[in-house]
């Protein structure tokens, strides 16, 4: 007999001795060589223990007590950690804003230190996102460069030292966010006041605190107006913004961007490519200028636009949200893949009821979203990217 036909044989033996034992194993137990198999351990315990941690977004068992914290940002937190069956992230973002008088300044660093010191006892960095406005309105970055409330943000860090805040509870502080957005009042600024202004403020916080760290916000896209439909905006070299920030100040850089949709009365296309909108290039340009290798994204998804006006409401399927979560994936693979160490702000609030009329948020009834955020969590875990969120509790 040839080799060829002894093969064959064999082939067949085989099978036909497996139909076999698996005709006799239903006979007599109703169940498969698989079913028994999988029920009594040579794979099956291993397979679903396996499937189990692939259904956790990290190894890392969830925070006790988040539910229960009384910090809104915590419990928000706890409700993501059921998503993930698991811890997942390292940061949690807030925002603050600026005092204008030394009231004011005790006040709201009286504030922040309740946040401060709940984050530090869940395990958690705070990234403060200090926005240029008081109570009397928006801080012009002029007059701050000018030295005008100087006085004040001293104070408040100041008082934040007396509250027993350490450098180490402090986390990552990122004044001046999105500067080359108009919102602000910066009309009568160029992009080199940006760096003045940061400059001032970093200067006065590591007065208290040495060893704090702070950060760079800035937009992918620059306006030039306050209509900031997407084709109105430039992506163009944030090098202006950064070129004069002082060494030592800045410990990484950070690019914002989101993608965006024309409304539903519209025939434009929307922008869902990550490539255009959250472009790693330009933060890689401007990390190496200021000398880090620290490079963070602040990004994310929405489900609902124009929330406010059904007429315009253009709505995103969960697969079209996790299409969209892979381009952004692409670009913080990027920048890693040229030596950066990168972590990512995934933003994730429901603003379907203010101006913005758009929710970004993956809590929600619908658990699809809920398991786009998981996914989208562990993919990124898995290449060695931090993640840190931001979303409320309302």
């Amino acid at each position: 007999m040839k080799k060829r036909d002894v093969v064959i044989a064999t082939i067949l033996f085989i099978l036909s001795s497996v139909f076999g034992v698996n005709a006799a194993m239903k006979a007599y137990t109703n169940k498969s060589i698989g079913q028994s198999l999988s029920q009594n351990g040579l794979f099956g315990n291993n397979a679903k223990q396996a499937i189990g941690a692939q259904q956790k977004c990290s190894n890392t068992e969830k925070r006790p007590g988040l539910a229960d914290s009384g910090n809104k940002y915590l419990v928000r937190l706890g409700e993501y950690e059921m998503v993930c069956d698991s811890a997942f992230a390292d940061k949690l973002m807030i925002f603050t804003n600026m005092p204008n008088s030394k009231q004011a300044a005790v006040r709201m660093a009286d504030e922040m230190t309740v946040n401060l010191k709940d984050f530090d006892k869940a395990k958690i960095t705070p990234l403060v996102i200090i926005e240029p406005e008081t109570e009397w309105g928006l801080v012009d970055f002029k007059e701050f460069a000018d030295g005008f409330y100087d006085e004040w943000i001293s104070a408040y860090f100041a008082q934040l030292k007396k509250n027993g805040i350490t450098d180490a509870q402090m986390g990552i502080w990122v004044p001046f966010p999105e500067a080359n957005l108009p919102y602000w009042n910066n009309q009568n600024a160029t992009p080199a006041d940006f760096a003045t202004v940061v400059n001032g403020y970093l200067t006065l916080m590591k007065k208290e605190f040495s060893k704090s760290r702070g950060s760079i916000l800035l937009n992918s896209a620059t306006y030039s107006s306050t209509d900031f439909e997407w084709e109105n905006g430039e992506y163009i070299s944030l090098l202006p913004y950064v070129t004069n920030i002082k060494p030592g100040l800045v410990d990484s850089f950070g690019l914002q961007g989101f993608p965006w949709a024309p409304s539903a009365q519209s025939k434009g296309l929307g922008i869902y490519d990550a490539r255009e909108y959250l472009n790693s290039e330009l933060a890689i340009e401007a990390a190496r200028k200021i000398g880090t290798r620290e490079i963070w994204f602040n990004t994310g998804s929405f489900s609902l636009k124009y929330a406010q006006d059904s007429s315009k409401t253009v709505t995103v399927a969960p697969q079209k949200r996790k299409e969209i979560l892979n381009s952004i994936y692409d670009e913080f693979s990027r920048a890693k893949d040229k030596g950066f160490n990168v972590w990512a702000n995934i933003f994730s609030e429901d603003k379907s009821s203010v101006a913005e009329a758009t929710n970004w948020t993956y809590i929600d009834k619908d658990i699809a979203n809920q398991e786009v955020f998981a996914d989208f969590a562990r993919k990124i875990l898995l290449q060695d990217i931090k993640i840190s969120i931001y979303d409320v509790k309302k």
